[in-house]
C-alpha cells in the first residue's frame, strides 16, 4: 500500500484526488483552509469531460440541481450569434459542487482537516497555521492561490481582474437565457452569463486592471459603466445580487503550464490551476482540475514520480491551453472583433467548432 498522500486544497482538483485515493485504499489527508463550503471565482461551466470524470467518482450532477447548458451565444457590436454546443454541458455552483466532492472524499475514508491554511513549502516540508506537515507525496491543489516556496512561473499578458457575482433573476430573464452560455466582449474585457440553478444567474467578468483603475477601483462604478452595453444592462434588469460584494481575483498567470524541467520538490504533484491555468473564456479550468487529479492518482498507483507526472500533464494540456489563449486573445482585440463577428454571422456553425478546439482529449482511458 502506498504511504500517505497529503493533499493541499479541498477544491475540485484536491477533493477529486482525495476521493479516488481513498477509494483505492491509499491513506490520504486533505488540508482545506476554509471551514465551510464557499464560492470561488469561476464561470461554473461543467463540460462533458468534467461530467464524465465526476460520474466515474459517483457524483450525480442532475441530482444536485445542475442545469443543462447546450448552446453558446455571442453578443458583440449589437449582433447575436448563436449555435449549439458540440457537447452537453451543465451549470452548477462551485460552492455546492466542491462541497459534494469533498464530503464524498471524507465519506470514502479521506482524513479532511478544515480551517488549516498552508503558509509555505520549505525543503519539501509543508508549513501550515497549525504546524508543519510531512508526507511521502504532496498534491498541491491550492487553485489560483500560490504557495510560498513553490510559486508558479508568471506568464505574459496585461494584468487582469476576475469578478464573479450571482444574481437571482426573474422568470423573464430565466426564459431568455434558457440553456445557453452567453459571452459578451467589450473594450477591456468580457462578461459571461450562465444559469447555475433554476433562478440563479452567474455573471463572470474578466477586466483589464487599467480599466478597473479608471473606474476608481469601484465595483459600483464598473457595473454602471458596463451597463452601457445593452445586453449587460438587459441581463441585470430586475436581477437581485446574491452576494454582498463580488468575488475577485487578480494578477493570475493565464497561459501557464507547469514545466517538468522546473526545479521543485521531488514528491510534489501540481494539480488543477497549479499545473495549468487556461484562458477563463473557454471554461476549461474545471476539466484540467479533474483530469489532473485522475492522472496524479494513476501516477501514484503506478509508482511514477512527480517529474513523470508533470511531463505527462504538459502533453495532455499544453496544446489545449495554447489554443485557449489564442482564442481569448482574438476575442479581446477590439479591432479584430468586427471581422470575427462578420465571419461568425456567415458561418454560425464555426462557433461550435471554436468551442470544441479547447476540449481535453481522452487518451488511453485517461
Amino acid at each position: 500500500m502506498v504511504s500517505e498522500v497529503l493533499v493541499l486544497g479541498g477544491g475540485l482538483a484536491g477533493a477529486s484526488a482525495a476521493l479516488e485515493l481513498a477509494r483505492n485504499g491509499t491513506p490520504v489527508r486533505l488540508l482545506e483552509r476554509e471551514t465551510a463550503s464557499h464560492h470561488k471565482v469561476c464561470g461554473e461551466f461543467v463540460s462533458i469531460e468534467v461530467q464524465r470524470d465526476l460520474a466515474r467518482l459517483g457524483i450525480d450532477l442532475p441530482a444536485m440541481g445542475a442545469v443543462p447548458v447546450n448552446r453558446v451565444r455571442l453578443i458583440a457590436r449589437g449582433r447575436t450569434i448563436e449555435a449549439p454546443l458540440p457537447f452537453a454541458a451543465m451549470g452548477i455552483s462551485r460552492a455546492r459542487l466542491d462541497e459534494a466532492v469533498l464530503k464524498a472524499a471524507e465519506g470514502a475514508g479521506a482524513a479532511v482537516e478544515r480551517g488549516v491554511r498552508v503558509t509555505g513549502i520549505v525543503d519539501g516540508n509543508v508549513q501550515t497555521c497549525s504546524g508543519p506537515r510531512t508526507a511521502a507525496r504532496i498534491f498541491l491543489a491550492t487553485g489560483k492561490h500560490d504557495v510560498r516556496g513553490v510559486k508558479r512561473d508568471a506568464a505574459g499578458g496585461k494584468p487582469t481582474i476576475g469578478f464573479k457575482m450571482h444574481w437571482r433573476v426573474p422568470a423573464r430573464q430565466r426564459d431568455e437565457i434558457g440553456s445557453a452560455v452567453e459571452l459578451v466582449p467589450f473594450e477591456g474585457g468580457y462578461a459571461g452569463f450562465q444559469r447555475v440553478s433554476e433562478s440563479t444567474l452567474n455573471m463572470s467578468l474578466l477586466v483589464r486592471r487599467d480599466r478597473f483603475t479608471d473606474m476608481g477601483a469601484s465595483w459600483t462604478r464598473l457595473l454602471a459603466d458596463l451597463a452601457r452595453v445593452d445586453h449587460i444592462a438587459r441581463r441585470l434588469d430586475g436581477a437581485e445580487p446574491l452576494f454582498a460584494r463580488p468575488l475577485t481575483i487578480a494578477n493570475l498567470p493565464y497561459g501557464y503550464v507547469c514545466n517538468s524541467a522546473s526545479p521543485m520538490p521531488a514528491d510534489l504533484y501540481r494539480l488543477g490551476d497549479q499545473v495549468g491555468l487556461t484562458a477563463p473564456l473557454t471554461g476549461d479550468g474545471m476539466a484540467i482540475a479533474v483530469r489532473s487529479a485522475r492522472i496524479a492518482v494513476a501516477s501514484v498507483a503506478a509508482g511514477h514520480g512527480a517529474p513523470a507526472y508533470h511531463e505527462r500533464m504538459q502533453r495532455v494540456i499544453g496544446s489545449q491551453v495554447r489554443r485557449a489563449m489564442l482564442l481569448q486573445a482574438l476575442a479581446g482585440r477590439h479591432a479584430a472583433l468586427p471581422i470575427l463577428v462578420a465571419l461568425l454571422r456567415l458561418w454560425p456553425g464555426s462557433l461550435s467548432k471554436l468551442a470544441s478546439l479547447t476540449r481535453l482529449a481522452h487518451k488511453n482511458g485517461i
